[in-house]
C-alpha cells in the first residue's frame, strides 16, 4: 500500500500553509488512505557539519536530534506533500536545514531507486511581488530526498486562515492532493510548465553564462535563452532534463566522482594546511 506524507514548516498552528496542507491531504486520502500529517517545527534538526561522516562511514554524526526521525518517514513514503510559508523573499530557515543534510541518504540511494515517489509544494507568500525563491527553495526538498515535483501551488494572502476566503487556493490545494495520489495508481501527470521556467524543476530562477548559456539554480540543467521577436525564449534539451542534478544517476555520479576523492585529495595537502593555520587561532 502507497504512503503520503504530509510536512508543514509554519510554526503556526492553522496558518495560511497549515490548513492548505490538511486540505490536500484530505484530497489525497480519497485515493490513499494512509496519510501521515508532521509539523517540522514539532522536530529537533540540527545543522549539518559538512563533515562527510554520512558519506564516509555511513552514519551521520549528529546522533542527539530528530533528523533520523524525519529520514525514516521520508523513506518510506511514496508521495509527499510540503507546505510552508514565505518569510523574506523564501520559506523559513528549517526548510534548507534539511536540504543541507541531504548527504545522509547516500547509503540509502538504492532502497529507493525504482521507486514511484512523486511530490508536490505548497508555498504561501503574504504578496507576490516578494515571493522570488519560495517556489524555488521549498522545491529543493523533496528533490534532495529523491522525490519527482509533479506540481506545486503559490498561494497569497497575508492573515491566518485568510488564504482560505480564496476559492482557487483551496481548489488548488485539492489539485494537489488528487495529482499526487493518483501519480501513486500509475496516472502520473505533471503540471504544465510555464514560459521561463525550468523543465524539471518548476524554478523560474537562472544562471546567465556566455553565448546565450542559462543555468537553472536549482537543478543545474542547462540551456540556452534566444531572441523571438520581442521576446526571450528557454531551449532545454532531453538529455539535459533527464540528467538533473538531483536524478539518483547524477547524485551516483555526483558522490563517486567528486565528493568521495575529494578525501584523497584533502589528506595529501592537510600537512601544508596545518601550517597556515596557526595565525588564525589567535583571533577569538
Amino acid at each position: 500500500m502507497h504512503k503520503i506524507l504530509g510536512i508543514t514548516c509554519s510554526h503556526r498552528h492553522l496558518g495560511n500553509s497549515d490548513v492548505l496542507l490538511k486540505e490536500a491531504l484530505m484530497e489525497a486520502k480519497k485515493d490513499c488512505p494512509d496519510i501521515e500529517y508532521l509539523r517540522l517545527s514539532d522536530m529537533v534538526i540540527k545543522p549539518c557539519r559538512g563533515c562527510l561522516k554520512c558519506v564516509y562511514k555511513g552514519t551521520c554524526a549528529i546522533l542527539d536530534d530528530d533528523f533520523g526521525v524525519l529520514w525514516e518517514k521520508l523513506k518510506s513514503a511514496d508521495g509527499l506533500i510540503i507546505a510552508a510559508p514565505t518569510y523574506l523573499f523564501s520559506p523559513p530557515g528549517i526548510v534548507k536545514m534539511v536540504v543541507d543534510r541531504c548527504l545522509t541518504i547516500s547509503k540509502d540511494l538504492d532502497s529507493i531507486a525504482g521507486r514511484t515517489r512523486v511530490a508536490a509544494t505548497i508555498n504561501v507568500a503574504g504578496n507576490r511581488k516578494w515571493n522570488y525563491l519560495g517556489v524555488e527553495i521549498l522545491n529543493l526538498l523533496p528533490l534532495a530526498y529523491g522525490y519527482e515535483v509533479i506540481d506545486y501551488l503559490e498561494a497569497y494572502a497575508p492573515g491566518p486562515g485568510e488564504v482560505l476566503l480564496n476559492p482557487e487556493n483551496v481548489n488548488g490545494a485539492r489539485r494537489l492532493g488528487a495529482r499526487v495520489a493518483k501519480a501513486l495508481h500509475g496516472a502520473v501527470e505533471h503540471r504544465q510548465v510555464a514560459d521561463g521556467q525550468c523543465p524539471a524543476c518548476y524554478s523560474k530562477t537562472f544562471r546567465f553564462g556566455p553565448a546565450g548559456i542559462v543555468e537553472c539554480c536549482t537543478c543545474g540543467i542547462k540551456g540556452s535563452l534566444t531572441a523571438i521577436k520581442e521576446n526571450w525564449q528557454l531551449g532545454f534539451s532531453r538529455e539535459e532534463i533527464a540528467y538533473h542534478f538531483w536524478t539518483l544517476q547524477h547524485r551516483r555520479n555526483h558522490l563517486n566522482g567528486w565528493v568521495i576523492p575529494t578525501r584523497d585529495v584533502y589528506l595529501k595537502k592537510r600537512e601544508e594546511i596545518k601550517k597556515l593555520l596557526p595565525r588564525y587561532r589567535e583571533i577569538k
